[in-house]
């Protein structure tokens, strides 16, 4: 009954299995898991990092030698290549974990888009220094400067407070002399503030056109057109600096590869409502400036929220709806394989494709849209549901409705119902007995158990069988579990014995305390503040066997009583008498399975009903024998110990709960595994919490798994 308390289960709440059309890989248990990019999964175990691909094959090992992310997190890889951390020192390793840029920089920026360069920095003294290298670290740009960044295949750099342009081999093509530079590649132009002159050159240092900064506010250019601010209001410019669509708009954004600009005006006098729409070069309304929600383009596809339904839906690029206007909320574009995710009217995300086709949700709960940009997405499970698992470690059945459950005791396991709160029970191959009705509950012991219901607002117990039949009915205030044919009750504060068929029986006399029945005996115990206690010794007969009087006492447990008359513990045989001292002992533990554990010398061992010594004083602590092992605790880690007081485990975990089978379960970094007595791992520690394996069964709840999933529009 100790360990069906202590390893209560916590509650927990079941949120939805995830959606097969998804799922590549599942049941993946690490501390952390993430897509890394490239085709490479991060985890990270005992603080260590590895990556695996799809298939779970390892393809960096966890080991201390790669490093780690910047903030202790776990890198992503770009195009085959990750920025990794060591020793306050950062690298650039490949996707096989060789380091092609070794850990000697104060940090790394990685542009495989721009000829596979790397922005690195080194300091000295206070100071930062900027350069560029190759992926094999030769120097294309000198760590020389402030300050570098990388624009398209240009290189920007700074220096006292000055910047220029580098081409992408390092070779000059701007002076450093500007004030303010921003580079846009596709159009080749800058901005740029030279001494008193604000405006646009090309990369030749030439100027397209100068303006007033007091006028115009000029912002980015694409596809040859330039946004620009005057009197608060946007417009655009030309690559000659003329305003060929004017100065109108409340907001805009660049024109894109679709030849359009996002623009929108004020709804009122409020500058949080606008109103959306698209632009063409010429100035032109493409799609009607109407919509309060409208994406960018991706993929030929803006999202809109129509302005009718308040629905959302798909347009294309002429202001066509691709997919009606029937969607509740989306905030996604379709993705590189032509999916997005919608909520509908059941408010769940699905997955759709451009035709509308309904891939449904990720999950059950459809609360959880993924992004596919690179294929591939992990999903973290919550699920969690409590399994009935087998001394491989292999899973039997899961078993639902299940708040808390609780070990295994007489062939059936106690469980809590997440419907009513109440209490009921599962057989060994994860099967509901009776209803869940019950307040509270003992294990089954000989084929029965004592329950708890409310009867009129009082909590009253009674008895039960394991087919979940009353037995005895809830007429109890108190009640103990069957041994030796009898059980302990009480009513209107009186003791009485009772059998299996609900015949009760005085007790010999009134106790003060009345312990049931073990090895042949029940306890009942008359206080006295001033004297001994005096311990009474009831046989199965119901009589008085016999009596003590003690400081303590306690009841047998397999035929060995223990007593303290005198402030020394004693050995104490079925007839009554005490037969062996046991000098120098500090503590008692109580046996369960023949042998006593006794603390002497602050050190524990275990002692025979002889009272010899079986196991030398060597451990911080111990607990009883089940079956022929027991735990023992040394420099703070638990192990296991056979009867001869041979070591089994060694004591080197945070918790470990023997078993009569030789099957263990083992606590370590929060988590229980699993354990045989030739120390061979049957499970890592996966599970929290464990019960202890009884018959070759456990029942217990998986730590959270992680699922790799993928768009099924992928190829």
């Amino acid at each position: 009954m100790k360990w069906i308390i202590a390893l209560l289960l916590l509650p927990f709440t079941v949120t939805a299995q995830i959606n097969s059309q998804f799922t590549v890989a599942a049941h993946i248990f690490h501390d952390k898991f993430e897509y890394s990019g490239s085709g490479l999964f991060g985890f990270i175990d005992n603080g260590q990092l590895g990556y695996m691909d799809k298939n779970q094959k390892i393809i960096i090992p966890t080991s201390s030698e790669i490093g780690k992310g910047k903030y202790g997190n776990i890198p992503k890889f770009n195009n085959g290549y990750g920025i990794f951390k060591k020793e306050d020192k950062y690298g650039l390793v490949d996707k096989t974990g060789k380091t092609v840029i070794p850990y000697e920089y104060n940090s790394i920026s990685f542009f495989p888009t721009a000829n596979y360069i790397a922005i690195v920095s080194k300091k000295e003294g206070t100071k930062s220094n900027y350069g560029v290298v190759s992926i094999h670290n030769k120097t294309i740009v000198p760590l020389t400067y402030d300050m570098i960044s990388v624009s398209g295949s240009y290189i920007i750099v700074k220096k006292d407070g000055l910047y220029g342009v580098k081409d992408i081999t390092g070779k000059d093509l701007l002076p450093i002399e500007y004030k303010v530079l921003y580079v846009y590649p596709e159009d080749k132009v800058a901005k740029v503030k030279k001494d008193d002159d604000y405006g646009f050159i090309d990369l030749n240092g030439n100027w397209l056109f100068k303006k007033s900064s007091a006028v115009y506010d000029l912002y980015s250019c694409n596809q040859g057109l330039i946004l620009c601010k005057v009197n608060n209001k946007f417009g655009y410019l030309n690559l000659k600096g003329e305003e060929v669509i004017a100065t109108q708009y409340d907001r805009a954004g660049d024109f894109d590869e679709t030849g359009m600009a996002k623009v929108g005006y004020y709804n009122g006098n409020t500058n949080y409502i606008t109103r959306y729409g698209y632009i063409n070069k010429q100035g032109k309304v493409i799609i009607p400036i109407e919509y309060k929600n409208l994406s960018y383009f991706k993929n030929g596809y803006a999202f809109a929220q129509d302005p009718t339904t308040n629905r959302y839906g798909y347009l294309d690029t002429k202001g066509n709806w691709l997919l009606k206007p029937i969607y509740i909320f989306t905030s996604s574009l379709f993705d590189n394989y032509g999916g997005t995710w919608v909520k509908m009217t059941d408010n769940k995300y699905h997955y759709i494709d451009k035709k509308g086709k309904d891939y449904g949700t990720l999950d059950e709960s459809g609360s959880s849209p993924q992004s596919f940009t690179d294929e591939y997405a992990v999903y973290s499970d919550e699920t969690r549901p409590y399994t009935l698992i087998d001394s491989k470690g292999k899973t039997v059945k899961i078993i639902d409705d299940c708040k808390n459950i609780y070990s295994f005791s007489g062939g059936l396991a106690g469980y809590q119902s997440k419907e009513n709160d109440l209490y009921g029970f599962v057989d060994m191959k994860g099967n509901k007995i009776g209803k869940a009705e019950y307040t509270g509950f003992n294990g089954f012991q000989n084929g029965f158990s004592r329950v708890i219901k409310k009867i009129n607002g009082a909590s009253k117990s009674g008895y039960i069988d394991t087919k979940g039949k009353i037995i005895i009915p809830f007429i109890y205030d108190v009640a103990t579990s069957f041994e030796d044919g009898w059980a302990v009750v009480s009513k209107d504060s009186q003791f009485y014995f009772v059998d299996p068929s609900g015949n009760e029986k005085p007790t010999p006399r009134k106790y003060d305390k009345l312990v049931a029945f073990r090895s042949g005996f029940a306890m009942g115990t008359i206080e006295d503040s001033s004297k001994k206690n005096t311990y009474y010794y009831i046989n199965k007969n119901l009589k008085e066997a016999f009596s003590i009087e003690a400081k303590q006492g306690y009841n047998f447990q397999e035929n060995i009583a223990v007593i303290n008359r005198t402030g020394v513990y004693e050995l104490m045989d079925t007839k009554g008498n005490p037969y062996k001292e046991l000098t120098d002992i500090e503590v008692v533990k109580f046996p369960k399975e023949g042998l006593l554990g006794v603390r002497k010398d602050k050190k524990w061992g275990f002692i025979d009903k002889t009272g010899k010594q079986v196991v030398p004083f060597l451990y911080e602590d111990c607990d009883s024998y089940v079956g022929n092992y027991a735990k023992i605790k040394q420099d703070d880690k638990w192990g296991i110990i056979d009867k001869t007081g041979k070591v089994i485990i060694a004591p080197k975990y945070d918790n470990i709960v023997p078993s009569e089978e030789g099957i263990f379960i083992y606590y370590q970094d929060s988590y229980y595994g699993i354990i045989d007595k030739n120390g061979k791992i049957i499970s890592s520690p996966n599970y929290y919490p464990l019960t202890p394996f009884y018959k070759g069964v456990a029942i217990g709840k998986e730590k959270k798994s992680f699922v790799i999933i993928h768009s099924p529009l992928a190829k």
